[in-house]
Order: C-alpha cells, then structure tokens, then sequence
C-alpha cells in the first residue's frame, strides 16, 4: 500500500469532482492545467486505480473514484477540524477566512478596514464575496456573513454591531425647485426615488410615535441603492436610506435630512447590522479575530464616516 499520498493531491482531486475541470481548478489554485492534470495522474499511480474519466470537455468519476472521494471529503474535513482545534489552543489566528458581505457596504464599510486588519494579523487570509444574494454559508463554505435588515430566527450564530438608522434626504437644489415636504402626506406631491429590489418596491414607513406606511411614487425605481443615491444628490428626487450609505452626503450638504421630528423606515421592525457565523462549540480564531476586529472598527468610527451609527 503506497501512504505517499499527499493532501494537496487530495484537495486537488476534490476540486476537480467538484468543477470537472482541470482548468477551473487551475485557476483557483494558481496552477497550470497540465500541472493539475499531472498531480491527477501522479494520485491515480499511487492507489492504483484509475480514478477519473477525462472527458474532451468535462471529467466524470469512476466508480472507484467516487468511492474514493467519499472518504477523502471525511480526510479534508476532519483536517481542518484538527488545524482549526491547534489554532485555537495556540491562538494564532491564521488560514483564509472567507466572508460575504452586501455589495454597498462592503466598499464602504469593509474594504477601508481589510489592509489594517491583514498587517495586524500577518498569518491571515481574506476572500470576500460581496454580494446582494441569498447564500447558504455551508453550501458555499462561507466563514462570515455580514448581512443588514430584521434578525431571522436561524440555526446561525449572530453577533450585533449596530442597529440600522433611516434617515429620508433629498438635494437642495431639488429642495429648491420643488420646496421641502413638512409631513408625510405631501410626499404625494414629490418624486421619490425608491429601492425595487426581488420582493418589490419598498415601502416608506414613518411617525413620530408609531410607525406607518406611506405609498410613494417616482419617475426612478432601481435594484442598486447606489444609482439612487447618485439621482438624488443630481437633484432627481427624495430618497430613503440608512445613514451608513448616504452618511458622507448628509455630511457633506450633498443631500438634506427630512422629517427630522420623524421616524423613518423600510419596515416595522429595527434592523441591524449583524456577523452571522454557523454554529460551532469552537469558533475558529481565525474568524473570531474578524468579528472582534469589524466590532472595534465599527464602535471607534461612531459619529466619524458611519454618520448616526447606532452601535449596540
């Protein structure tokens, strides 16, 4: 019996049931598709058995191969269930952590931080996946999830960093040439930009003790926050946002706060800013060191570039 085998052929031969291409692994592994293919060939010599069928366009498995690709996914993964138990126990948070964040807040809000947090923790590495869709953090392999809006009951471990504040702008030369609405009945009388994301157009909750919905209607509707945003300060219409996207505007006269005397919101419910992570006994300290890191940042920038951060 030949124990020659390396890990790394291991996760390559993983990869490639999992893409069915050499050159899609390749390419994550910063590899050349015949090197790939190589250490492929090199595998099937020391189990003695042919592993994979290589196809002109795809590669499939043998039944040997999937037999064997069963057992090696129980390899990898208690693997990394021992490294992750030893960097714990040295506390040395070390290994790629990978996180999805909203594409918006992610530029703004996560990216100015990454090159502290990668020169404080040297051994550390840091793959964002900034995205507006829904994600499965097992399926995906996701270490971190960064998400916005009413805290879901889930099998997810959750840590808070902020609760989400509304705030309704508009530019003041739209201000100017429109006049500035003073209650939310003569919002009727005004162009409204509004977010239309996959549950449709959002509705525009406001009060000054209770909260209630107010029908909106604009010439410009959009998936993407930031193009509404960039209208409003254009001069287009009014907007609601959470003062984490429109904060600099607010700060810099680009945009102008309404009903101040108001509540504003996009639902009934608070929303938060929160790390979502899966449940575990042990929480890797490579992930941990992340949430504790974004927790600091977010606390320190409170009435600096978050403009009315509400931290928790």
């Amino acid at each position: 019996m030949n124990y020659d085998v390396s890990l790394l052929e291991i996760k390559l031969f993983l990869m490639t049931t999992q893409f069915g291409s050499f050159s899609e692994v390749a390419r994550r592994q910063d590899m050349t598709p015949s090197s790939v293919s190589r250490k492929m060939a090199q595998l099937e010599v020391k189990v003695g058995t042919k592993l994979l069928h290589r196809h002109t366009r795809s590669i499939s498995l043998t039944d040997e191969g999937a037999a064997f690709n069963k057992h090696c996914t129980d390899i990898i993964n208690q693997y990394e269930r021992v490294v992750e138990h030893i960097e714990q126990r040295a506390n040395t948070p070390r290994g790629t952590v990978k996180i999805s964040v909203p594409v918006a807040f992610g530029r703004l809000h996560i990216a100015p931080y990454l090159p502290e947090l990668l020169e404080r923790y040297p051994l550390l590495k840091v793959e964002v996946q900034q995205t507006d869709s829904f994600v499965d953090p097992a399926a995906d392999a996701i270490d971190l999830m960064i998400r916005i809006g009413v805290p879901q009951d889930s099998s997810l471990r959750m840590k808070r960093f902020a609760k989400q504040r509304y705030v309704m702008a508009a530019s003041p030369s739209y201000l100017k040439s429109y006049g500035t609405p003073s209650k939310p009945e003569q919002l009727e009388q005004h162009n409204c930009l509004v977010f239309k994301g996959t549950a449709g157009l959002q509705r525009w909750f406001i009060g000054k003790e209770k909260l209630a919905p107010y029908e909106v209607f604009g010439s410009l509707y959009g998936n993407n926050a930031e193009t509404l945003v960039t209208s409003a300060v254009g001069g287009s219409g009014i907007v609601v946002f959470p003062t984490w996207l429109i904060g600099e505007e607010l700060k810099s006269g680009k945009l102008v706060s309404l009903f101040d005397d108001y509540q504003v919101s996009t639902s009934l419910e608070q929303q938060s800013i929160s790390a979502l992570y899966l449940e575990t006994d042990n929480l890797a300290a490579k992930v941990r060191v992340v949430i504790d890191f974004l927790a600091e940042k977010f606390s320190s920038t409170r009435g600096s570039n978050l403009c009315y951060w509400d931290v928790v």
